[in-house]
């Protein structure tokens, strides 16, 4: 996995108290990256929003699914020492590649209890997952595009490497931080100066609610307020 910034507990504690919305605004105001850039599309959804806010590094892999002789496992393992090598807290981000995500789950009860034995907090794929109520009792994370009932014929292709999620790239390593809103990536650049930038936001966005609600609230006025 590549070396990143180690996260700390008051940091961890930090960013699972913030919702996602507002880590994508306050990431905004960093300015590292273009504003279409940095979270997944809303077709990988959360199943399980009552478990709160997802933070963990990504260890990526591909995954595929197809007809014909039982599928080689010679990526298994390597994912799972990847995973196991990873710091905790991770995410497991897996990205379909046999162009039929609706033919195959790549995990469920059985991978996720593995997963969350070594260190994973959740599963991130744009393709399916299964055994949905056993995961969620659990307390494992899954986001997911849907749920399909057979393992199929899957198989591990790449560990390690660049994945796209929903028009995403995701780097092995990279910061999730996801909820009922969906997955946003912070930069390593950003981390530092989270929690400044999130005080400012909700400074921001309090202050306008609250005129937006008063009784000498104007649209005239609101213009002259919101500065664009």
């Amino acid at each position: 996995m590549t070396t990143r910034p180690a996260l700390s507990d008051d940091t961890l504690a930090f960013l699972r108290g913030i919702d996602s919305p507002t880590i994508a605004n306050a990431v905004e105001t960093f300015n590292l990256r273009d504003r279409c850039d940095g979270f997944v599309g809303g077709a990988v959804e959360c199943q399980f929003p009552e478990l709160g806010v997802m933070v963990g590094r990504a260890v990526t892999v591909t995954m595929s699914s197809a007809p014909g002789a039982p599928a080689s496992r010679d990526g298994y393992w390597r994912m799972w020492d990847a995973l196991d090598a990873a710091d905790a807290p991770a995410v497991l981000a897996i990205q379909d590649v046999s162009g039929a995500p609706h033919r195959c789950a790549y995990a469920g009860e059985m991978m996720a209890t593995l997963a969350k034995r070594i260190g994973a907090v959740g599963m991130v794929t744009d393709g399916a997952l299964r055994d949905v109520d056993e995961v969620r009792a659990i307390g494992f994370h899954y986001f997911m595009k849907y749920p399909v009932v057979s393992h199929g014929n899957f198989e591990i292709v790449s560990v390690g490497e660049p994945i796209e999620l929903d028009g995403q790239r995701i780097e092995d390593g990279d910061l999730l931080h996801g909820d009922r809103n969906g997955i946003v990536v912070i930069p390593d650049g950003a981390i530092d100066g989270m929690a400044a930038a999130v005080a400012g936001i909700r400074e921001k966005e309090q202050a306008q609610l609250a005129y937006m609600r008063g009784d000498d609230f104007s649209l005239a006025a609101l213009k002259q307020r919101s500065g664009y």
